[in-house]
Formats: structure tokens, sequence, C-alpha cells
């Protein structure tokens, strides 16, 4: 503990210049905000290309065969070819070429980070299922061998064993030879590519991309963590020991660090067992997105960090290991901390003179912390344990090696740990070793010691930001959701929300984006009446509407780009969409207005012959309504079914109030549509969204959004009516447009005003001023207003401008 008069009298750096010669890091900042939510309104939808994850697939699978027949049962089939070492090298560098290209003319960045992550979690998820499909035919021999006695069944289950004994070897090694394999297409060509392109050679840090904790098949797997980092803090027996340490060393460094780098408060525990995190990381390493390495890596940092910093991504100095070295090594050691390590001095300087006097009382309270607390005799032993485990051929577990060197095992346990191997151990052997190296440990000269204590505070620092990224990493992964059935890519796709990564090879014709459709929903009344009296006459009544009107409809859809949305009793419900990469096809209403008017002549051909035939007349009331988005698409048993608010939209245009029909002042109106107001007295319809009643028979009615969006599409002509065809200060809007065989057509467009109605009859207009649009299909009113703007032939006038009333219905803008 610091006290006052070491204050007075010994100089100390403040945070801030204890800190200014060290590297800092930036914090990584992943981008996916960015991207579009996937179908499960959770995750990211990602599809890789097929003959890429085709490639990785044959490359694992015959890497794996190989590696284990030559490890574990002999007679190994001829290792990959180097041509399948150069497929998957290749198929990785053209994803990424045509990934870059795209960032480039889209800006956009993020979907470099998205590839690199999903091809991380693709080749994670793909040893593990590979590893699987191995174990399983294994175990579909022994099965059939059990019963066709074929005298192998001895031989198999011995295979068996060793696959389960060696799980974490195998998969380790073929998971690290991909990462291998990814990390040198990427230094020779990729990383320089995207710096060339982008700007920026890693957008996903290299160090937390190749972070080799992703590599690992299990923190606790002590063979391959080894390899990388001390076992010091990856004890599966000992949970505390990475918060002890960390406790440790961030205590020692707490004045120079951040308050949210320090280690969790001690009175608030984690209760969580190591078991428990084991269970729950197999149950969910079959799930899409479960990969076990995230719930053990956030077992320690929940543990031992504060979560502003893992969860943040927050870094310090002491996320660079190399500032460790800078530290220590920054000036020449005084014989109390010397070490065996003869190195020179880094040319690392802190300007005040008083520094090398700190720096040896901050050295000699590492040495004493250390030397003070069983971390030293763990970091000792977990150094030699290594050493010892291979010359011991491999045959006693390095973790039963850490233990008994450390003190933390007694001889007679390693005794009775020795009897119950099943290896070829001779424990008498084993024990000679294992004590000649404890003496070693022993009488280790203290410059080594000091030596070793301040390599470990440089590993332990690269343990823990290893440890951070890996969360990191986890984190990105499990945001990614790897589409691999046709029928999930289809539905993502159909709903915008695919995110696509495939090679040159296979690009397709740009797949169509739906940027905005239309819904005509067409309303037939008086469809029941008549099957009664088809039936009456026995006459079909399927076959009387299939030849009578769906099939006349059917053939209208095409000339207009149409689309059948569903049929719903006796109402026809069809879209029209307008597709990102079709400008010269952004028409959808006009379109609609068009085809509505086709489906009331079926209507009225029809009538023609129901008169004829005594039949009663069918009734129609058709609505169009807008929208400026893509609709959502789902999909059932492989039926497409489409949802989107126009549908509800067209359904109430379609609609005729039967009291406005029943009374006298309906009686009088005929064809056509009549838009109506309540008096405040009167209930409405609860399903009308706004508030209004309608008269329709076999009349067309725009909505607002959909009034609008015609306007952008066409030229207007505004066409004032006589006296004597006036109603509702209404007028008339001419304009014309081409079908998509080309052929032009006339639109008329009644906007009028909507009036209140008081129960009985219409009356004043709304005090809103609301107006609404029907499109004409009387051929004597589309005459005249034909005739009219010919004879005048004067300047179509701007009708793009809004009045005041408009401005407060306006949509939003459609382009």
């Amino acid at each position: 503990m610091v006290t006052k008069l070491d204050n007075l009298f010994r100089w100390r750096p403040d945070a801030e210049e204890f800190s200014k010669p060290l590297q800092f890091k930036k914090p990584f900042k992943l981008l996916f905000d960015r991207l579009p939510i996937g179908v499960d309104n959770n995750r990211i939808d990602v599809t890789l290309s097929q003959e890429f994850m085709d490639r990785c697939r044959l490359f694992v699978r015959r890497s794996m065969l190989h590696d284990v027949t030559e490890n574990y049962w002999g007679e190994p089939p001829p290792p990959p070819d180097n041509k399948d070492l150069q497929a998957l090298r290749e198929g990785y560098a053209g994803l990424m070429e045509l990934t870059v290209d795209r960032a480039r003319k889209y800006n956009r960045l993020e979907m470099v980070q998205l590839l690199q992550f999903s091809v991380v979690k693709f080749l994670l998820q793909l040893v593990g299922q590979e590893y699987d499909r191995l174990r399983n035919q294994v175990q579909r021999a022994k099965s059939v061998d059990s019963h066709q006695s074929t005298g192998r069944s001895v031989q198999l289950h011995d295979r068996l064993v060793l696959l389960a004994r060696n799980e974490a070897a195998i998969r380790y090694r073929i998971t690290r030879r991909l990462f291998r394999e990814m990390l040198k297409i990427e230094n020779m060509r990729l990383s320089k590519l995207r710096k060339s392109v982008l700007g920026q050679s890693w957008p996903v840090p290299k160090p937390l991309l190749f972070n080799p904790m992703l590599q690992l098949p299990s923190l606790w797997a002590d063979e391959q963590v080894m390899s990388h980092y001390p076992l010091v803090c990856t004890d599966r027996e000992d949970q505390d020991g990475f918060d002890r340490v960390n406790r440790l060393v961030t205590g020692l460094f707490a004045e120079f660090l951040p308050s949210w780098c320090w280690s969790v408060d001690p009175a608030d525990p984690f209760d969580a067992t190591c078991s428990d995190i084991q269970t729950t990381a197999r149950r969910h390493q079959g799930e899409q997105g479960g990969l076990p390495g995230y719930t053990e890596s956030l077992m320690l940092l929940k543990r031992s960090l504060q979560p502003t910093e893992y969860e943040n991504g927050n870094c310090s100095w002491l996320d660079i290991p190399e500032n460790i070295d800078r530290i220590v090594y920054s000036v020449k050691h005084r014989s109390a901390i010397r070490t065996d390590y003869d190195a020179p001095r880094l040319r690392v300087t802190w300007e005040n003179a008083k520094w090398p006097g700190f720096h040896h009382r901050l050295m000699k309270r590492i040495l004493k912390a250390f030397q003070g607390s069983r971390v030293e005799l763990d970091l000792l032993a977990c150094h030699a344990a290594p050493g010892v485990y291979h010359e011991l051929n491999r045959q006693v577990p390095v973790r039963i090696i850490c233990q008994y060197l450390s003190g933390r095992m007694t001889k007679r346990d390693l005794q009775r740990k020795l009897n119950s191997l099943q290896g070829k151990a001779v424990p008498a052997q084993v024990i000679k070793v294992l004590d000649r190296m404890l003496l070693i440990i022993r009488r280790m000269p203290a410059p080594r010691r000091r030596r070793r204590i301040f390599s470990f505070l440089r590993h332990f620092a690269l343990f823990r930001r290893d440890l951070k990224q890996a969360y990191q990493a986890h984190v990105a992964m499990h945001r990614i959701h790897l589409l691999v059935r046709p029928e999930d890519i289809e539905l993502s796709r159909r709903n915008g929300s695919l995110l696509e990564f495939p090679l040159r090879v296979e690009l397709k014709p740009e797949q169509h984006r739906i940027r905005n459709h239309v819904i005509i929903k067409a309303d037939v009344r008086g469809s029941t009446v008549m099957t009664n009296e088809l039936r009456n006459r026995n006459l079909n009544p399927a076959s009387h509407f299939s030849l009578n009107f769906f099939e006349p409809i059917n053939k209208l859809l095409e000339s207009y780009g149409a689309k059948k949305v569903f049929i719903e009793g006796d109402a026809v419900i069809l879209s029209i969409f307008e597709y990102e990469d079709t400008p010269y096809q952004w028409l959808c209403v006009s379109h609609a207005c068009g085809l509505a008017r086709k489906i009331l002549q079926v209507v009225d051909n029809q009538n023609v012959k129901n008169r004829q035939n005594d039949l009663p007349e069918l009734e129609l009331g058709l609505g169009i309504a807008f929208s400026d988005e893509a609709p959502t698409f789902l999909y059932d048993e492989g039926r497409e079914i489409m949802i989107s608010p126009a549908i509800n939209r067209a359904d109430q245009l379609s609609s005729c109030s039967a009291a406005v029909k029943r009374s006298e002042y309906g009686k009088r109106l005929g064809r056509g549509v009549v838009v109506l107001a309540p008096a405040p007295r009167e209930i409405i319809n609860k399903e009308s969204t706004d508030k209004l009643i309608r008269y329709n028979v076999n009349g067309i009615e725009l909505d607002f959004p959909a009034y609008y969006k015609l306007k952008s599409e066409l030229s207007f002509r505004r066409i004032e009516l006589d006296s004597g065809k006036r109603s509702n200060n209404d007028h008339l809007l001419v304009a014309r447009y081409p079908d998509l065989e080309g052929h032009m057509h006339v639109l008329v467009i009644r906007e009028a005003a909507v009036t209140v109605w008081d129960g009985e009859k219409a009356g004043r207009q709304a005090a809103d001023g609301r107006c609404y649009y029907q499109v004409i299909s009387d051929p004597e009113m589309i005459a005249y207003a034909i005739e009219q703007s010919n004879q005048r032939r004067r300047p179509l006038p701007d009708i793009s401008g809004t009045t005041a009333e408009e401005k407060t219905t306006e949509p939003r803008l459609f382009h």
C-alpha cells in the first residue's frame, strides 16, 4: 500500500504520463447495424456461394479422414490433393474480390466484415459437422456389423473410442489448417486488395479474425491451449484461476488503468459452475449460431471483467501485450530485480528523470505480489509442464503434470491418477521424471524466476486480450444466420433481407428487388344469388365463373405486369410490383388503373350474357391502394403468402355501404363511386380507418397514396366539367400511358369532394375539404374528356403542386 510519505518523497507518474509512451489500439467497430434484419427478426440472413461451401466441405472431409487414419487407425488414404487446397483458396479469394468490388461501388464496408465473420462461422461449424459425420459413419458400420457378424465390430468399437478420446485434437488440427490457409491468401492478396480499393487492409482486425482462441475446440483443451497460452488460467477444476490472476495484475497497475479496466467487485459473485457452462455449450453446439467457445469465454469474462470493458470493446494499453515489455525493459535492471535475460533497453522513454527510480520500485512490487501468492508456483509449473508432457510421450495429461509440479496434487493422489490411466505410462517412471522437474523448479535461480514472472505478465495480457476479442467475434457470429435450405433462402430473398455472397461464375441476372407495389381488389357482389340460380337450372357455377370471369381476368394480367395474390371467396386480389432495376416500368398505379377498367369491362360483358339468359347481374367494387415499400412474403408448405397494409386498404375502397345503397339517394346513383363523411351522430363501420362511408357499384376508387404516385407517373390535363355533368365540385384529369406491350391507353380520373351523409342524402362538403379519386370507366365520359382535351389544345396545367388541404394528407414522396 502506498503511504503518504511515499507520495511526498517518491515520485510516481500520473495515469496520462505513465501511458503516454505506450501503444494503444482503436476499439473495433462492428457495422452490422447498417444491415437488414432477417426473417427471424433477430439475425442477419446470409448465404455463401454453394460452390465455395462444397469445396470447403470436400477439403475438410478428405483432410479429416487422412488425419484420423494416419494418427489413430493406420493405413491412411492419400492426403487431399493440392488442387483441393487451391480450390479452397481461390474460392475464398473470389468471394472477397467480388465483395470488395461491391463495397466500393455502394460504400458498404460492413459487407466485407459480414463476409469475413460468415466464412469463419461456416468453417467452425463445418469442422464440427464433418467430425459428427465421420463418427456417425463408423457407428452405422458397427451397427451393420453387429447384425452381419463380419468380425469387424471390435475394430470399429476401438475406432469410436479413439475418435471420442481425441476429438479435441482432431478438430483443432483441421481448424488450424483452414485458418492458416485463409491467412496465407489474406496476406498475399486480399489485404493488399482491400487497401488499394477501400483504403483499409483489415476491416476486421487481423488479431481478432485469426484469434487462436477461436480455433481452440475448448478453453479446457489443455493440449491445444498450451500451444498458445499459459495453462494457469484455464484449469477446469480451478474456476477462479483467471479471476485470481486478473485481480492481481490489474491491482498492480490500477492507478494507471481506467476504472472500467479494474476487476469486478468480489461481493458480486458469479454462481455458474464450470460444468453448467459445459453442459450449456454442448446443448447449444448443434443449434444454428451456437458455438461452444462463446459460452466458455463469457464465463471467464463475466467472473472477472466489468461488462463495460468486454461488451463495449473498450481498449487500454494492457490490450497491447508488447507494452508489458516496454515497461519491464525500459530501464536496465538493478541487481535486486535482474533477470537472466540480457535484453537491450527498448527504445521507449519516459521523459521524467525520476522514471528509473519509480520503475525499480514498480518491478519490486510486481515480483513481491507474485512471490507472495500461489500464482508464481502455478506459472512456473505450467511453464515446465509442456516439456515434461512431451518427454513422457503424451501419455500423462498435461493438467496432472501442472497440478503436481505446482503442489496442488500430492504424490498419493498422483499415484492414484496414474493407475487409472489406460495408457502405457509406468507410474514409477512418470513420478521419477516429475520429481526431477520439481527439483529443478525449486532450485531455479532467482533471475530466471523473475524472467518467468515478467514473461508471464506479457502472456497473460495476450490471453486477456484474445479472450475479449473472442467474445467480440462470437457476438458478431451469433448475429449471422447462415441459410442453407433452399426454402429458407427463397423466403429471405423474397422479403428483401437476404445478403448473398456468390462467386462470379455463379452470378445470375440481377434479382428483381421490389421498391413499391400496388394492390387491386375486385369485390364481386351478387355471386351468391347467381350461384343459386345456376344450380336451380342444373348449371355448373364453378365453370360458369371460371369461363366468364376468372379466365378472362387471367389473360389480362401479363399486359399489365400483374400477379394474382389470392382469391378470397368471391373477391380477387391482384398486385403490381415496381422493381429497382426496371425504372422504365415504374408505372404501377397507371397499370393498375388500366387493369381495373379492363376487369370492369369483363363484368359488363358478362352482364350482357346474364341479361340475355335472364340471370342476375354481377356487381363489382374495385379499390386500388399503393404502398411505397416492398411487401412481406411468408411461405406455407410452399405456398407464397403476401402481407401488405395495402390489402386491407384496397378492401375498404372496394366496399359498398348497404345503408347508402338501399336509401333513395343510393338508388339514384347508378354505377360509380361516391365517398361520404358521416354526420357527427352517425356510427360508421369500425373497420374503416379513414372514417368514411363508401358507395361503390361497378366503380374504381384510388386511395391518396395511389393518386399522388399516379401524378408522379403521368402528365395530366385538367378538364372542367360542364354544369350538366358536374356534381360535388368534381373535375376530370386526363392522361395517356403505355401498357407493357407498348399499346397506349387513355386514363381519366375524377377528383371530387367528400360530402356529408346525414342518413338519407348527401349534403354539404365535408369540413376538412377531403377529396376522393375515381377511375372513370364510362365510355361516354371518357369520350367527353378526350374531346374536351383535344378542343382546347392548351398546355397542361401544373398539377404537381399541392394545396393547403392536400398537404395535410399527402404521403411521403415516392421518387
